[in-house]
């Protein structure tokens, strides 16, 4: 099964973004990672059930070799 993805866009300073991307890699995790498990602790069951889908689905970063 295809899934279309799209993109979604913040806005914020440099050093936010530095920040978050150092938290992100401590956790292990991408920054797109980090955003999505943030989503996902709001409350709504339905956005948590759908982000959890979308990480598990999510091929990981870098090359597929």
């Amino acid at each position: 099964m295809s899934r279309k993805i799209v993109s979604m866009q913040i806005r914020v300073t440099e050093p936010v973004r530095e920040r978050a991307k150092k938290v992100a890699k401590a956790h292990g995790d991408t920054l797109s990672e980090l955003v999505l498990k943030l989503l996902a602790n709001t409350g709504d069951k339905e956005l948590k059930k759908l982000v959890e889908n979308e990480l598990k689905e999510r091929p990981k970063p870098g090359r597929p070799w």
